[in-house]
């Protein structure tokens, strides 16, 4: 068959369906329909039933039928049929000649030149789908047969579409997050769950997401009442897994109900309670089943019914005595004590519990979304990174709370002691697998380290006696004498390779190394907050006062004031304070969530000004700010390297990519869009662009949001050899006490020292919460 060029299929589509639809098709899609159109060696009614769909969507309101014949034409436009390609010779008739092959020959490895053109200019023109595969391998795939680039167009046509959305919204800026999860493609061994099963397990495991493997042939095993934390480096696939879990792509049990914790909800004028409460649905239509059954009986009532109504109230109370009972087995008469208790423990004052969700921030959203879960109490939980949205004291209840809790958890957290402290079971996802590890996490790293010297023990005799054995066979292989000898000694080295002692991956080791700031002369080294009051207005209105008869006021009342007006009154967050930090402090500030923390850095920063007092600063200070919302100060369709040099135009590119390498950002990940990085990996871009100023204290409030363990660790030996000043917001028991000498308690509007030093606030923290809020209280 005559060899088709690209721009000459492409420019026979645009004819076929017009140039105003193709222009608003993606250039990838029409490429992609011109090479399967213009490819020669399959099957004519294989092309038009791949074909037809998309014309379909390119040219609206065209029927099947139509878009079936338009395929056919530009097929044939291409690839003109015989006069007697209907006749015996085509059709399977007597003529019809059955030749025997001179070799095996796999289906799909007759693709021509023109196949293998068109695919691989495609492949060249935009971002592969998988990019993990170079055109040389592909080269080699279609030059060996592979079946799937013939057979399988479905599959390619649906990945060409949803990379082509995933580009487009990559170019403008918009959000990929739901593209990227349509993308990844999650498979198992499929097995028969047998109903009312409590236990998770699935074989065979595979995860991928654009053509990158995090998982392969993985076995999953969670026993019911463990508490599973799922750990390993960011971007390995756990939040992934996570959903692939939640949206059942998995094997379980048909009845097991499973909640997955990942988003805020969403902000109405329905209150926390009611949110919490409307959770159970069980409940909820129990109680308007309640309702409905009630107001029936009371119309039964007052109706003056004949005789023949009597079976069907006998009937109505029947069926309320069961909803009675079963509102009763779920506990439904204590579940706004339970709902109240689990929002208290959360942070949420009895005031605060009765305002609209709408008014409160999206930290305080995912905490309501966080107590719907737990008022609801799942089979299976899943909470990814549950404890980034709180502070320490909540996040000591939420562990103490989960330490009782009765089902099957499944976390995933970056925070060391929290892992510690709820944990019965690791798993360390590493190398595509699940590798299962008894115990909390420091029992996960100890075992872990055994077994690392085990295997390295393992491997380096197994390695002495391979170099015996082909010590013998070298010297003796061609000795007539000994060549039997040799030859079974041949055969063990054979054996022994299947044997082999494969050692893990070496990761990565991520290196934080801040800049030197420089010694600060001619100035004061200190950042000063003297008598320092901030607030805020609060305005009330004035209804309408009644028609005053009477001339004027008595005297010394105040005046009433005009009707309608509205009189602001100043809310105080902090009176008179007095805080300083200087280039030698390793500072950190603690206290619940509202108390002012965030406040005091933007007041240090200048970002806001106090209502009296004074803020003192050397003009030559500089100070580097990492706010816990630094995502959002991201422009996520650009890469770290761009975002570096819109914000330091005058730095070279070197210097900046030398930078970003300092941080943790590899030269691969530098030239990547920002919101295709991981959480952690932003985290890094952000600690990159506060550093390249070479500040002299560092005010970081929430650092660790995102990072995983290894990176914290990193973060944490960094800031320790920083010769600057530190001052730090965190909920990470670790970085605290590893780094912090000074504490700072910011409550009811003061700023105190804490005489000790964090593990003797954490304790006193936990005394604390267990003595101001209720036992806990599982319905189940």
């Amino acid at each position: 068959m005559a060899v088709v060029s690209r721009p000459a299929a492409r420019a026979r589509v645009t004819e076929a369906v017009g140039a105003q639809n193709v222009a608003e098709v993606d250039d990838e899609v029409v490429d992609f329909l011109a090479c399967v159109l213009a490819e020669g060696t399959s099957l004519e009614h294989e092309i038009v039933d791949t074909a037809w769909q998309f014309l379909q969507q390119i040219q609206p309101g065209l029927s099947e039928e139509a878009a079936r014949q338009m395929a056919l034409d530009v097929r044939r436009s291409f690839h003109p049929v015989a006069e007697d390609a209907a006749g015996p010779g085509a059709g399977g008739g007597d003529d019809f000649q059955l030749h025997r092959l001179a070799a095996p020959k796999r289906m799909g490895g007759s693709l021509g030149a023109a196949g293998r053109r068109l695919g691989l200019d495609a492949e060249a023109d935009g971002d592969s789908a998988g990019g993990s595969k170079s055109a040389a391998s592909k080269r080699k795939e279609v030059a060996q047969g592979n079946a799937n680039a013939t057979l399988d167009r479905s599959l390619e046509a649906a990945e060409a579409r949803e990379m082509a959305k995933f580009r487009k919204a990559r170019r403008t800026g918009k959000d990929t997050k739901r593209i990227m999860e349509n993308l990844a493609t999650v498979s198992a061994v499929r097995s028969k769950v047998a109903a009312g099963a409590v236990d998770v397990r699935a074989e065979g495991v595979d995860i991928s997401f654009g053509g990158l493997t995090l998982l392969e042939g993985a076995s999953l095993s969670f026993a019911y009442g463990r508490r599973y934390g799922i750990v390993g480096r960011n971007g390995i696939g756990k939040s992934t897994l996570m959903k692939a879990i939640a949206r059942r792509e998995l094997p379980l049990p048909e009845d097991m109900d499973v909640l997955f914790v990942e988003q805020e909800v969403v902000g109405d004028a329905t209150t926390p309670l009611e949110c919490v409460l409307d959770a159970d649905e069980q409940r909820a239509r129990l109680l308007d089943e309640e309702a409905e059954l009630t107001e029936a009986l009371g119309d039964q009532a007052t109706d003056e019914a004949p005789t023949s109504g009597a079976s069907e109230r006998v009937v109505l109370e029947n069926r309320l005595k069961e909803v009675y009972a079963q509102l009763e087995m779920t506990g439904a008469d204590t579940a706004t004590a339970r709902a109240a208790a689990i929002l208290s423990g959360l942070g949420f004052t009895e005031q605060m519990q009765q305002k609209p969700s709408s008014s409160f921030s999206g930290g305080w959203r995912m905490r309501i979304a966080i107590a719907r879960a737990l008022f609801v109490e799942p089979r299976l939980l899943l909470l990814d990174e549950p404890t980034n949205h709180l502070d320490l004291h909540t996040v000591l209840w939420l562990s103490d709370y989960l330490q009782q809790w009765p089902h099957t958890i499944v976390t995933v957290s970056h925070d060391r002691d929290f892992l510690n402290e709820v944990c019965t079971d690791i798993i360390y996802v590493k190398d595509k697998k699940l590798h299962p590890y008894a115990g909390n996490y420091d029992d996960f790293e100890k075992a872990r380290s055994d077994q690392l010297k085990e295997m390295a023990r393992s491997a380096e005799s197994f390695e002495m006696r391979r170099k015996h054995v082909q010590s013998f066979v070298d010297r003796f292989r061609f000795n007539a004498k000994r060549a039997a000898m040799a030859q079974s000694r041949i055969k063990l080295l054979q054996k022994m390779e299947e044997n082999r002692v494969i050692m893990p991956t070496d990761e990565e080791e991520f290196m934080f190394n801040f800049p030197e700031p420089g010694v600060l002369t001619g100035s004061h080294a200190s950042l000063v907050l003297q008598n320092v009051s901030f607030g805020w207005p609060i305005f009330q209105h004035h209804k309408p006062a009644e028609q005053d008869t009477g001339n004027g006021t008595p005297d010394g009342a105040a005046a009433k004031p005009p009707q309608g007006q509205r009189t602001p009154t100043m809310k105080l967050l902090f009176d008179g304070i007095d805080f300083s930090i200087n280039t030698d402090s390793r500072a950190a500030l603690v206290g619940p969530n509202g108390a002012g923390k965030s406040t005091i850095l933007k007041l240090l920063l200048e970002e806001i000004e106090p209502i009296k007092g004074e803020v003192k600063k050397s003009s030559k200070l500089r100070l580097g700010y990492f706010s816990q919302h630094h995502i959002d100060q991201l422009v996520l369709w650009r890469t770290p390297l761009e975002h570096m040099k819109v914000l330091f135009p005058e730095s070279a590119m070197p210097e900046l990519r030398s930078h970003l390498a300092r941080l943790g950002v590899s030269a691969d990940m530098a030239m990547r869009p920002i919101n295709t990085l991981s959480g952690g990996q932003k985290s890094r871009v952000a600690l990159a662009a506060i550093t390249m100023t070479n500040p002299h204290i560092l005010l970081l409030d929430e650092p660790t949001n995102h990072l995983d363990i290894e990176t914290i660790d990193a973060l944490i030996e960094a800031l320790n050899a920083f010769s600057g000043g530190v001052l730090v917001v965190s909920h990470d028991s670790r970085l605290l006490s590893m780094v912090c000498d000074e504490l700072f308690i910011v409550k009811d509007g003061a700023v105190t020292s804490f005489p000790d030093d964090f593990r003797a606030y954490r304790k006193m923290l936990v005394q604390e919460m267990r003595t101001s809020h209720p036992p806990v209280v599982f319905r189940k």
